[in-house]
């Protein structure tokens, strides 16, 4: 690797949750590695979360070290007033944070509403913030409104693909500092040595079925289409006969208080299985193996579609994501969904997926970050001009 004459520099990397720990584990990893740069994670949201698995074992499995602990009241029910309680408090104790640590660069991913104070504290500090993820569009929920707002506070984008580059340069950010290197989460998907069904079963302590799928829920914004999602998706798989399904975690957002409890209530049922956290290895391993994935995850449209993992996305939340070969979209009907599900189960769907990819996945995305942070001028990165130019 070339050779660097400056100061090492400090990267403080901010992860709140198990999927974003996910997609940044492999650059935290070549950080850690690197010889010229110094790596400051801060672990906050639902990493410390028992209600959603603390994912902070995984973080402590993988012996990374970990600079600054932010525990933040996530395990009640959650609401608006809660979330903007929860985020004024973390303002103050991530500002104490980053102040200890004095980093030459933030770096965020995503649009979870807990990296908001970081793009706050990152500008009043004047210290360049890096966002990945950036520029993309999903608008079913409050994310996309969180996603803009982090681009237009950050400096330096890492975005999946050529079109998310474009809608951040007509957001009026600098082309020069926007960067596409892929999906961080995606670039090993070839490379992941991924447990068998047999290794699984052990792992997760089940037996797989004649059918398996991987519900993957989270709330939507409105209250009522939280339950219509949830209530008729529960009514529609509780009649499939002879079919595992497994439930992932839900993210600490607002009305996912309803999932928990519509989820809870088939617990006793020995054709579900619930599982708070399964980690980024144990996730991937898992949807290889089953049958699709049924829910409203970005996971459906990022990582599935290269793993060819058929998906049945139901609702608005990903609303505006390229659609790949490998999704079925539904309404909340009961009957709309089970159609849906039943599509995936046909020859001629489990054909045509074959041909599908995904538009997220490059190659060694994390070694195009890394030499970004290494080598990237960071003087006046923050005194933004409106951009004419076209696209």
């Amino acid at each position: 690797m070339k050779k660097y004459n400056y100061k090492k520099r400090t990267i403080c990397i901010f992860t709140s949750n198990r999927a974003d720990y996910g997609h940044l584990k492999n650059l935290i990893f070549k950080i850690h590695k690197s010889n010229h740069l110094i790596l400051k994670l801060i672990v906050s949201g639902s990493h410390l979360s028992k209600k959603h698995g603390s994912s902070v074992k995984e973080i402590l499995n993988d012996k990374v070290p970990i600079a600054s602990k932010i525990k933040l009241d996530i395990n009640s029910d959650y609401n608006k007033k809660k979330i903007i309680k929860t985020l004024s408090k973390s303002l103050i104790k991530c500002d104490k944070a980053i102040d200890r640590i004095n980093p030459d660069i933030i770096l965020i991913l995503g649009d979870r509403y807990e990296i908001l104070p970081i793009a706050q504290i990152a500008l009043f500090r004047n210290i360049p913030l890096a966002h990945i993820h950036g520029g993309e569009v999903t608008s079913g929920v409050l994310d996309e409104q969180i996603r803009h707002a982090v681009t237009k506070l950050s400096d330096i984008h890492f975005v999946s693909h050529e079109i998310f580059k474009n809608n951040i340069i007509s957001l009026g950010e600098n082309r020069k500092n926007i960067y596409v290197v892929g999906s961080p989460g995606c670039e090993n998907l070839d490379r992941i040595k991924y447990l068998d069904k047999k290794s699984l079963e052990k792992k997760l302590n089940i037996g797989f079925f004649r059918k398996n799928l991987v519900a993957t829920i989270h709330p939507q914004m409105n209250k009522k289409d939280t339950l219509k999602l949830i209530k008729n998706l529960i009514d529609v798989l509780v009649k499939l006969k002879d079919t595992l399904i497994i439930f992932t975690g839900v993210n600490p957002d607002i009305n996912s208080d309803l999932v928990f409890k519509n989820i809870n209530r088939i617990k006793d049922n020995n054709n579900f299985k619930i599982f708070k956290n399964l980690g980024q290895k144990l996730y991937l391993s898992l949807i290889r193996q089953v049958d699709g994935i049924v829910g409203n995850s970005s996971s459906g449209f990022i990582e599935a579609p290269f793993l060819k993992v058929p998906v049945v996305n139901i609702g608005n939340r990903q609303d505006g994501r390229p659609l790949a070969d490998n999704i079925v979209n539904s309404d909340y009907k009961k009957k709309n969904i089970l159609k849906a599900i039943n599509k995936i189960y046909s020859k001629r769907f489990k054909k045509n997926i074959e041909k599908t990819e995904s538009i997220y996945f490059k190659k060694n995305t994390s070694t195009k970050i890394l030499k970004v942070l290494l080598s990237k001028n960071l003087n006046n990165l923050k005194q933004k001009k409106f951009q004419n130019d076209k696209i």
